[in-house]
């Protein structure tokens, strides 16, 4: 599903007309076959893409007592119907997605997702108990807003969907807001730029009644597997391509696919592992190409890659447009402010990838799911022997010493009372603490990445209702399964330099891209920059809308004369003053 919203009058009054008719509305900005659904104290409204995947086709669904909506893509099925079978479900075969969800709603209630892999966003109406539950899938692929009004829930694929509930404050979130500005995206795992309109974190769910106080609770946390250990390198790599094909085959079931398609190993990787599990789908390569700004050998390699692949390609070419161009068409702003200077550019690849499928497969964030931990790490929870040999290994096959992290730089610096490095000298106030966060036991730079608010702020620029084009992103490689598979094995040598993509896809592709290092796009935002105030960037109107939050006179002062980095801070700023200046525009 590209974009849904939902009205539930949790005391089984039947919904108004009007407050129907306003839910739809954003809804409109979404290509795609929409429609609406009234059943009496519940409205769904949905637009689906006209190529849908058979894992939308049953939305909403209504099972008995029960209905079902949201955007969902449901993974490794197999195992959850073996589950639902051992709690006395019959299961049919043929079963949807949708139904899937039903019959998981009735066995486990509010703990449904605790059992539900893949994308998704739901919604799910128990009429006879008078209990809405509302999940977001583990890594927070789908959004899912709420707001509540008395008895009436409102609840969506958008902020815009949400805050059209009668009634609902339009009144913004100053700390939210002053979260933007400093991080780049709201620290509040729960809030949005409204006061009244809230995201339900990922891998977490949501459960209301008429007369029981909200409860969000947890359903989904890291994997902390016990170790795997392989006689030969070649049974890790099996287990890993036969967990990876699983990860792939369920994002293919839409059909079709567009892979975003770099020089590198995680997008190669990926499309090797497409090409070889559905040689029948058609699948297609998109490749953003800075020519000018950032010229690199992604244009090259991926087109080898393409080649070998017998995939065709498309190239988008991302130096025409300048940086904050959609800033100069408030009407396609938005729901709430992003730090995205490049959401022009974003929407330009959204559309063209829309054009060839439904779904687009993106290769964030292989960085992360193979980021090793540091050697103390690995000494503290890990045979000292196994550390030992491993290192002594990899220095005898890869001519190098494994990466041994530098944590105790940050703290020496921290003890000695180093002040970091202030990126934001134009803020009025300083921003609230980060929220406290576990440590994983042994992949803690991992998981601190991979829950850090910054992915929200990423999802919501790939959501249609962001991009305006029917396609939806989807990131393997933060699938759990390979998550559960990575924490599992020793991290010399499989988590050094990829090793773990670069050997299983040694006989795949070329060696150059086998062996090609990890290449940052030097200068890259030097150049955006500069081609920024070139065509004058720097003298873009501020208004006094922003004032509460920062000093104007910095922030131009920054934009003028600061360094590339600095201007790429302070770009929030122009980027907040045209949201807000939308929402008084609103008000008005």
């Amino acid at each position: 599903m590209l974009a849904f919203g939902a009205l539930v009058d949790l005391s089984l009054a039947p919904l108004a007309a009007d407050a129907i008719h306003r839910m739809t509305r954003p809804l409109a900005a979404v290509q795609g076959r929409q429609s609406q659904h009234v059943l009496g104290e519940i409205a769904v409204a949905q637009v689906a893409d006209t190529r849908a995947p058979a894992y939308d086709n049953a939305l909403p669904l209504v099972s008995g007592a029960l209905v079902v909506a949201g955007a969902l893509r449901i993974d490794a099925q197999r195992e959850l119907r073996r589950r639902l079978a051992s709690d006395g479900a019959t299961v049919s075969a043929s079963s949807t997605d949708a139904e899937l969800v039903a019959h998981a709603a009735r066995r486990w209630s509010d703990r449904v997702a605790e059992r539900l892999l893949g994308d998704y966003a739901i919604v799910v109406w128990d009429r006879s108990r008078r209990q809405l539950i509302a999940a977001r899938d583990p890594l927070g692929n789908r959004q899912l807003y709420w707001g509540r009004v008395g008895s009436v829930v409102a609840l969506g694929s958008s902020v815009d969907i949400v805050r059209m509930l009668p009634a609902l404050s339009p009144a913004r979130d100053a700390e939210s807001i002053g979260s933007i500005l400093h991080h780049g995206w709201i620290e509040r795992a729960e809030a949005t730029a409204l006061r009244d309109v809230h995201r339900v974190p990922a891998g977490h769910t949501l459960v209301l009644s008429d007369r029981a106080p909200v409860r969000l609770q947890r359903h989904w946390s890291f994997p902390e597997p016990a170790p795997l250990r392989f006689a030969r390198e070649e049974e890790c790599l099996a287990q890993f391509t036969e967990t990876l094909d699983e990860v792939v085959a369920d994002r293919l079931r839409g059909g079709d696919a567009t892979i975003f398609l770099s020089g590198g190993m995680d997008s190669s990787t990926l499309a090797v592992t497409a090409r070889r599990l559905a040689p029948s789908v058609p699948l297609h390569a998109l490749t953003v190409v800075q020519p000018t700004l950032a010229p690199s050998d992604d244009d090259r390699l991926s087109a080898a890659i393409a080649t070998r692949l017998g995939i065709g390609q498309t190239l988008v070419d991302d130096d025409a447009g300048p940086a904050l161009a959609y800033l100069a068409t408030p009407g396609r702003m938005p729901a709430q402010p992003l730090d995205e200077p490049d959401l022009a550019g974003l929407r330009v690849g959204a559309e063209v990838a829309a054009r060839s499928a439904p779904v687009a497969i993106f290769g964030e964030d292989g960085d992360t799911l193979l980021r090793a931990p540091t050697l103390w790490r690995q000494i503290r929870t890990q045979p000292l022997h196994e550390v030992v040999g491993a290192w002594l290994r990899y220095r005898g096959t890869a001519g190098r010493w494994p990466w041994m992290g530098l944590e105790w730089r940050q703290r020496v610096a921290r003890l000695r009372g180093a002040a970091p490095a202030l990126r934001t000298p134009w803020l009025r106030r300083p921003p609230p603490p980060p929220r406290p966060r576990r440590d994983h036991p042994t992949r803690p730079l991992t998981t601190r990445a991979l829950s850090s608010p910054q992915w929200d702020a990423l999802h919501e620029a790939f959501e249609p209702s962001t991009t305006r084009a029917s396609v939806l992103f989807t990131l393997p490689l933060t699938d759990p399964r390979l998550l559960e598979f990575v924490f599992a094995i020793p991290p010399v040598p499989w988590c050094q330099d990829k090793q773990l993509f670069r050997r299983a896809m040694r006989d795949a592709l070329p060696a150059e891209v086998l062996a090609r290092p990890k290449t940052a796009l030097d200068g890259y935002i030097e150049a955006r920059v500069a081609q920024w105030r070139a065509a004058g960037g720097a003298d873009t109107p501020i208004s006094e809308c922003v004032a509460e939050w920062v000093d104007i006179a910095t922030v131009r002062e920054v934009l003028k004369v600061g360094s590339a980095y600095d201007v790429l801070d302070a770009w929030r700023v122009l980027q907040v003053d045209a949201w807000l200046m939308r929402e008084e525009g609103r008000r008005a």
